[in-house]
């Protein structure tokens, strides 16, 4: 299985990647030690987003980037296909909300874009992948981490590192905004 972390940028897609490739289904992305000793952004893994992807095998993967990146890529490499979506942040008051801003500083016509593109039709319909989950924004950019959404999902994700990566990226992140 090969998992498609989705998002529009700001939204911590690439943290969310690394903490699903916890599982140890999946090639490892990132450690505590990196999100330690690296402020800001959660950018471990070897390749960047969907555009430069250097990996040995087109299975057990956790990979993440944009809308236009998983359009662009050439998804037939990859055999069984799933796709974890960040959906654009709803509350205007939250931290999800302020990171996304910050990050796409949109008008109101290209923010309903965005939140348009980020869903299960528009993915299934544009990538040919019908096996996905959705994550709201403001479960992953928040003080609370995600991990129990992560194991609801059927993730058997690393608890106990996923918590620890979640609070050195929460505070590493929450000045940024």
């Amino acid at each position: 299985m090969n998992v498609f972390v989705i998002f529009a940028p700001g939204l911590g897609g690439n943290h969310l990647a690394n903490l699903i490739a916890t599982d140890p289904r999946y090639h490892p992305r990132a450690t505590v030690a990196q999100y330690q000793t690296t402020k800001k952004y959660a950018h471990h893994s070897s390749h960047s987003n969907l555009t430069d992807i250097k990996i040995e095998s087109y299975d057990n993967n956790v990979l993440c980037g944009h809308f236009g990146e998983l359009y662009w890529l050439d998804r037939s490499l990859f055999k069984h296909k799933q796709v974890v979506i960040i959906e654009i942040p709803k509350d205007k008051n939250s931290f999800a909300y302020k990171r996304f801003q910050k990050f796409n500083n949109l008008n109101t016509y290209l923010f309903e874009e965005q939140r348009s593109l980020y869903t299960p039709g528009v993915i299934e319909s544009v990538a040919g992948i019908s096996d996905f989950y959705t994550i709201p924004a403001e479960s992953v950019v928040n003080e609370t981490s995600p991990v129990d959404l992560l194991l609801d999902m059927n993730y058997n994700i690393d608890k106990k590192i996923c918590e620890q990566m979640h609070t050195e990226w929460i505070k590493n992140n929450l000045s940024l905004v």
